[in-house]
């Protein structure tokens, strides 16, 4: 009995040793990879510095993060038999690119179908055209008997834009054509300055709710006149125009983004008004936005209760980024609290500046009419806008404020004015990577100052590349020349100020590797080179839409370069971004882009040649603006 029992521990012994042995074995072995590229030239960016990151030639992902980057050998230990293999036959590989400043929901637009409405207008195919007064409100009163009483009435751009401008047309005008209906005619209106013409039921409904808000004008005897501006304009497109289902949107706002993912995007961030972000996050409940998303909330934006509203939000900003908390996923999160536009463009004389802009100028017709003001659009200091306040509860609440358009000096000066003061009370806003969209203009004494509050910079070499018709021409005409090519997008200047920088095309159609070239070239559309001082290396400016622009989104830990644990976001390209001619960078095509471990984007032929699903966008890339010699300047 004794030698049974014995006999029978002993096995159990045995037994237990072999089954800890097998454990130990299988948990030394390296998982089975959902999906292995190898023969590629893969540049990781896995490093602070631009200059010393790895390149290797494998990666394997699994659940949609990457285990392990390195030689082919070693990636091909994580090989089974259900991993999808992708040969790269040699190919660039890059993280996948975040763009940190994009109206990706306005862009959309293009893929509406004809008087689909994007910010409430009543028929974005019907364009007033201008040519008298009576004709102008002949086409008002067409519209509105076609509509019921109570249906709004907006009209943007084309001959309402000119009736603004030129002050012809008056609420009483709308009154008498349209006395049944809301009717806005605005200007600047879902996206800039913004400022609306209103008839008396449109004023009715804005006084039902705001008795008294800053930017509604009135006469000497204290009647409102019907012309609104800064937050009374605001709030009409947000808490009064009618808003599109999320469904509708959705479909629309997908295509779009999958026009990204043919460029390499993988992330983007912009503001977000409530009805878009309403539609995108419809599209992340499906499972079928192909980009990730980081947005800053509109919500607070020239909101006429900023007091009682800012303390609701607290703990709803969020990232994974250093001091920061708040809420969202790795599809969808918000990043801070957008002000939209602390001015306008040069372009437009709404820039904020030092100097008054000239009434004639070649390149610059609006210039004209200066609906701003001799200095351009102060948002800063107009009591039309409340932006201050803005800037003042984000600091006392600790919010970040992002997505902030900005343009001329004066502008930039009064916001680091603000800041400054704000730092002084609470030190932890120097913490939170405030941004500065668009770096228009920069001098060395605005980067120097930006440093010391922890400023992130959102850049865009779209504003070099017009040359003399774009931003370097306004601010040539302003300051000279030579200035002028040294403060517009001095992505040199701000990398030197040790001031992280990010990228950004914020125009629908600037492909994502023109920007590349532009930031590496300083060349504009004929090919001259505007400030050769500030340009940057392409591993630079590599960084600046990758590893950097990562800490815009917040999500430094887990996108921006290609580790192991870091989310499987990749764009394989037809070129080699590194040793291309440099003037061809803008050519750069992705043939196959990957978020999350998923392919979102397949180049027709590459995806038939590898056996590839065909994936995203099936539209004609040819018309993007590239940086070639054949396109139209």
């Amino acid at each position: 009995m004794k030698k049974k029992l014995f006999s029978s521990v002993f096995d159990l012994f045995i037994v237990g040793i072999c089954l800890y042995l097998g454990v130990q074995q299988v948990a030394a072995a390296p998982l089975e990879a959902d999906m292995i590229i190898l023969n590629g030239k893969i540049l990781t960016a896995d490093t602070p510095d631009p200059d010393s990151f790895r390149t290797a030639q494998a990666a394997a992902i699994f659940d949609g993060r990457f285990v392990a980057v390195g030689s082919n050998q070693e990636v091909l230990e994580y090989a089974g038999p259900t991993t999808q293999r992708i040969d790269l036959a040699g190919r660039t590989v890059l993280p996948g690119l975040v763009e940190t400043h994009n109206h990706i929901y306005s862009y959309g637009d293009h893929w509406f179908p004809e008087g689909m409405s994007l910010y409430g207008d009543t028929d974005p195919s019907v364009r007033l055209s201008w040519s008298t007064k009576e004709d102008f409100l002949a086409q008002i009163r067409t519209q509105a008997l076609k509509r019921s009483p109570g249906e709004w009435l907006i009209f943007g751009s084309g001959g309402a834009t000119q009736a603004l401008q030129d002050g012809a047309v008056t609420p009483a005008d709308l009154d008498t054509v349209a006395p049944n209906n809301p009717v806005v005619l605005y200007w600047g209106g879902g996206g800039s300055g913004g400022t609306s013409v209103v008839n008396s039921k449109t004023l009715e409904l804005l006084l039902a709710r705001y008795p008294d808000i800053p930017g509604l004008y009135k006469d000497d005897a204290g009647k409102p006149t019907g012309l609104l501006a800064g937050v009374a304009h605001w709030t009409l497109t947000y808490e009064f125009y009618p808003m599109l289902a999320p469904e509708t949107l959705g479909p629309y706002y997908k295509k779009e983004m999958e026009e990204m993912t043919a460029q390499g995007i993988t992330t983007v961030s912009t503001r977000l008004h409530p009805q878009h972000l309403a539609a995108y996050g419809w599209l992340h409940q499906r499972k079928e936005a192909p980009v990730r998303m980081g947005f800053s909330l509109e919500t607070t934006n020239r909101n006429a209760n900023l007091e009682s509203h800012m303390p609701r939000l607290v703990g709803i900003q969020g990232g994974e980024g250093k001091n920061m908390w708040g809420l969202g996923d790795d599809k969808l999160w918000v990043i801070g609290l957008a002000l939209s536009n602390i001015d306008e463009t040069p372009g437009s004389g709404g820039s904020c500046v030092n100097k008054p802009y000239p009434r004639e100028a070649i390149n610059f017709p609006a210039w004209r009419n200066l609906p701003y003001g001799p200095l351009g659009l102060c948002t800063l200091e107009s009591p039309d806008y409340n932006d201050i306040d803005v800037l003042r509860l984000a600091a006392k609440y600790g919010f970040r404020i992002s997505a902030m358009h900005s343009g001329g000096d004066r502008g930039i000066e009064s916001y680091l004015d603000a800041v400054e003061d704000l730092v002084k009370q609470y030190p932890e806003v120097a913490q939170r990577r405030w941004a500065i969209d668009h770096c228009r203009y920069i001098n060395d004494a605005h980067a120097a100052r930006a440093q010391k509050l922890g400023t992130i910079f959102s850049c865009g070499p779209k504003y070099v590349h017009p040359g003399d018709k774009g931003d370097i021409g306004a601010y040539s005409i302003l300051y000279g020349p030579e200035i002028a090519a040294d403060v517009v997008v001095p992505l040199r200047r701000l990398i030197d100020h040790n001031l992280r920088t990010t990228m950004q095309i914020d125009q629908h159609g600037f492909h994502a590797f023109l920007a590349l070239e532009v930031a590496h070239t300083r060349k504009d559309a004929t090919g001259k080179v505007w400030g050769p001082q500030q340009r940057i290396s392409r591993k630079e400016a590599l960084y600046t839409y990758t590893r950097w622009s990562s800490e815009y989104v917040l999500k430094e830990d887990v996108l921006g370069s290609i580790e192991p644990g870091k989310y499987a976001d990749f764009t394989v390209l037809d070129k080699d971004y590194l040793t291309v001619p440099e003037d061809e960078i803008g050519m750069i095509d992705p043939v196959l882009t990957v978020m999350g471990g998923k392919i979102v984007h397949t180049q027709q032929e590459f995806a038939t040649r590898l056996n590839l699903p065909q994936v995203g966008f099936r539209g004609n890339p040819t018309w993007w603006r590239r940086g070639g010699p054949d396109e139209a300047r």
